[in-house]
């Protein structure tokens, strides 16, 4: 019997990771599977890469890169992307200038998608979006998952970037959606997020989620005294709001404030100026 973590979806939540960490030590897993998204959202990325130098140095893992990673390396390609201090890409601006050259060239190695073989057990398939893709959600997409069901190699596939947990059986097949740990969606109690635990058995993987307990009112604390509030100032209320309802309240605030922009026939790019934030943000009580 092997047992695995799986860990998805970090977003620079340095309390749970390292919280995630000490649980895991007690668990003694044969390995660990991080499917990206481990930066972004939250202050002080160099704390989460951290943790993660210290789980690879005492366990086997594997490594997926998300589209947060994404979007970091096309800024080092590209650094004239037009990045300013703003709540639409203030965050990453942050996360970028707060990272290593050698942070960055272990994301450009990642990739989008892995078969892990482990002896002895089944094929592990794993990805963050989808195989083909950081960016593709397929929890709500029968028909995307189905498609990816009959591609892969092995009989399990697990998928990050929904920040919910679920599991689908497509035939002798599931896919393995594993919850966010740095910024869950599924109703879970204030400072609870979730690892998974597959647990290998009759030529199968069995998947747990582990409830994590982690303080998020030092985090947020943290939070407020960093400059990412400076950098990213409604965003930043907003993920720190998400800690409270576990609900995705940045993109219901940037969807917001994008209709305000329209209706005002905004036409000045991707970037929105923050007063469409600050209305959004007020009209869903965000600030």
């Amino acid at each position: 019997m092997k047992k695995i973590i799986v860990i998805s979806d970090i977003h620079s939540n340095y309390a749970a990771f390292e919280s995630a960490f000490n649980t895991i030590k007690e668990i003694h897993p044969d390995g660990i599977i991080f499917l990206g998204d481990y930066v972004t959202d939250f202050p002080y990325p160099q704390r989460t890469m951290e943790i993660l130098r210290k789980c690879k140095s005492a366990y086997k893992c594997w490594f997926i890169r998300g589209n947060r990673e994404d979007y970091l390396l096309q800024h080092r390609k590209n650094p004239n992307d037009g990045w300013v201090y703003s709540s639409s890409v203030g965050s990453f601006l942050y996360t970028y200038e707060n990272l290593t050259d050698d942070d960055l060239d272990f994301f450009t190695d990642l990739p989008i998608y892995s078969e892990i073989d482990i002896e002895g057990v089944p094929l592990i398939c794993a990805c963050h979006g989808s195989p083909k893709s950081t960016t593709e959600n397929i929890l709500l997409n029968s028909s995307a998952q189905l498609k990816y069901a009959k591609r892969i190699k092995g009989n399990i596939l697990l998928c990050g970037h929904s920040h919910h947990r679920n599991t689908v059986k497509i035939k002798d097949k599931k896919i393995v959606f594993c919850p966010s740990l740095g910024l869950p969606q599924d109703g879970e109690k204030y400072g609870h997020s979730w690892i998974t635990l597959l647990t290998s058995s009759d030529n199968n993987w069995k998947p747990e989620f582990i409830d994590i307990k982690f303080d998020a009112d030092t985090l947020i604390e943290d939070y407020r005294k960093s400059d990412l509030t400076e950098y990213a100032p409604i965003f930043s209320e907003c993920i720190m709001k998400s800690l409270q309802v576990h609900g995705d309240i940045a993109y219901q605030c940037v969807v917001l404030a994008w209709e305000k922009a329209k209706k005002d026939n905004f036409k000045g790019g991707k970037i929105l100026p923050e007063k469409y934030w600050i209305q959004a943000a007020k009209e869903l009580k965000i600030i």
